[in-house]
């Protein structure tokens, strides 16, 4: 049976026997939407407006003052230090509805500023289940320029997968636990990605299985062919004080072995 989700279907009943052969890494989402525990507003207007996603990474870049960014995996080793991956650590994870609220309810103040009274439970969920759209709230350029504090309304404590882990694995936790987003995470606690519902529906799973087969097979020829035009000498090479008379020698009779 398909599982059936309010954004559709992702996967089936049982996780299908060739998902055994595929990991996180393969699967998860590595161009990744994450904040900062204290963004600036305006850095957080962008990335909503920019995207759709209903959850973010709050992480820490060691250093950078920057509010957030996109991960970009294909860009490991680039001097830019908002994409360098082995430097992002995980903080928790935020949902888009509390941001949103957050800057409805024009909770931000000047960097440097006292702390805000923390929203109540009540508060954070006055829009429930209609969230305001972020392209109705009207921010002033000094708005902008202010910052938001994530941390205290983020979940420190998100679930998160090894990058090595079956995909399997990734699809009873999905199913089991009810979740939308699962991080992918090192042993080092660095972020490498993200996993949601999405990427586990089965074209997608049935189109990066494919994709993977072919690039063995592309490697696995290439090999070959590398073999055949460049082949590897074999050299035995003698001891200078071996024996000739040794080699003279009859061999010893073989013995038939039955079973």
């Amino acid at each position: 049976a398909v599982v059936s989700t309010q954004s559709g279907h992702y996967g089936r009943g049982e996780a299908e026997p060739l998902w055994e052969t595929l990991r996180a890494s393969d699967i998860m989402k590595s161009n990744l939407e994450w904040l900062n525990p204290h963004p600036n507003v305006g850095r957080v207007v962008e990335i909503l407006k920019r995207t759709k996603h209903s959850a973010f990474p709050v992480c820490v870049y060691t250093d950078s003052s920057q509010g957030g960014g996109t991960l970009r995996r294909k860009q490991i080793g680039t001097t830019n230090p908002v994409h360098v991956r082995s430097q992002l650590r995980l903080q928790g994870l935020i949902l888009r509805s509390q941001i949103v609220t957050l800057l409805k309810k024009e909770h931000y103040s000047d960097p440097g500023a006292p702390e805000l009274p923390d929203l109540t439970h009540s508060e954070l969920t006055e829009f429930y289940p209609r969230y305001p759209d972020i392209d109705d709230i009207t921010l002033t350029i000094s708005d902008q320029n202010k910052v938001v504090d994530c941390s205290k309304y983020m979940n420190p404590c998100p679930y998160t997968v090894s990058p090595h882990a079956p995909i399997t694995k990734v699809f009873t936790l999905f199913r089991s636990l009810g979740l939308r987003h699962l991080i992918v995470v090192n042993n080092k606690g660095e972020v490498e990605g993200i996993i949601t519902r999405a990427e586990l529906q089965e074209h997608h799973i049935e189109i990066v299985y494919k994709a993977k087969v072919d690039t063995q097979s592309t490697v696995l020829a290439s090999s070959r062919a590398d073999l055949s035009v460049n082949p590897v000498p074999i050299t035995i090479q003698h001891s200078a004080t071996l024996n000739p008379e040794y080699l003279q020698l009859p061999l010893p009779p073989r013995t038939l072995r039955t079973f």
